[in-house]
């Protein structure tokens, strides 16, 4: 996978197709707490069929460099400053969970960046509850099955279940407690409203973690914007429902490459 050097810090990323192909849509995908490329397996081969998909491992994730942040606005920053560097332009920004925190807010800073964000499994404000803080930082082996079983619908396969345990374990655990913390700050519930570009609402039937209430309330405050909930699935919506999410996802892209 290649690297970008940020800040001082190396940063990984996979790109599709080796590389960009001229004249197709471009799509940023951002993962959320305790990420990696790999919660984004099963949209990597459907969108470099017809798209440029890039998908970036944030600071302290996955095989980049860094300790991770504990405010959204800091990696909105460190997702911007990707931007620039990658000389991208009008692109399409999909963002899951804590990632779908880090578009709204690139959303309203920087909007000239963008032709339309894609928010998953996330809301306006991200309370986290103390004890899962606490887990995080005292009991990190304990909580992790506890987080999974949030993540995932009851009638989610087992593999996916424990591929989902395993990218978490992989992630340092004070990385994971910054991301949470990061999220538990995160509250932008009056400014959500002046988010004014193409928006795409995505969220699983059975989130635990971000209800469809959160979703609901995106879908009411952003103008113009479109809402699918997908049924038999939850937080990790993508990854357990596939099909049916890439097929929203190219739907709303090509519709607005129709609209341009």
């Amino acid at each position: 996978m290649p690297i970008i050097e940020l800040k001082g810090e190396l940063v990984n990323f996979w790109i599709g197709n080796g590389g960009f192909l001229k004249g197709r849509e471009i799509i940023l995908f951002i993962h959320g707490a305790g990420g990696s490329q790999f919660v984004w397996s099963f949209q990597k081969r459907y969108f470099e069929k017809e798209f440029n998909p890039i998908i970036i491992e944030l600071p302290g994730h996955g095989s980049s460099e860094g300790d991770g942040r504990d405010e959204i606005s800091r990696y909105c920053e460190d997702v911007f400053c990707f931007i620039k560097e990658m000389k991208l332009q009008k692109i399409f920004l999909v963002g899951h969970s804590m990632g779908g925190a880090i578009v709204q807010m690139m959303a309203l800073k920087y909007p000239e960046l963008m032709k339309g964000i894609i928010l998953v499994g996330t809301g306006a404000r991200l309370r986290v509850n103390a004890s899962i803080l606490n887990g995080i930082r005292n009991h990190f082996e304990e909580i992790i099955p506890k987080l999974v079983s949030f993540a995932y619908y009851q009638g989610a396969p087992k593999e996916l279940i424990e591929r989902g345990a395993e990218i978490l374990r992989k992630c340092k655990p004070e990385v994971l407690f910054r991301d949470f913390l990061a999220c538990d700050r995160f509250d932008i519930m009056n400014e959500v409203r002046n988010i004014n570009l193409p928006t795409l609402i995505i969220c699983g039937l059975e989130d635990k973690l971000t209800p469809v209430k959160y979703a609901t309330y995106l879908h009411q405050m952003i103008k113009g914007s479109r809402l699918q909930i997908i049924s038999k699935a939850g937080h990790m919506v993508m990854m357990e429902a596939p099909r049916i999410f890439n097929e929203k996802l190219k739907e709303f892209i090509l519709s607005q490459k129709m609209i341009s």
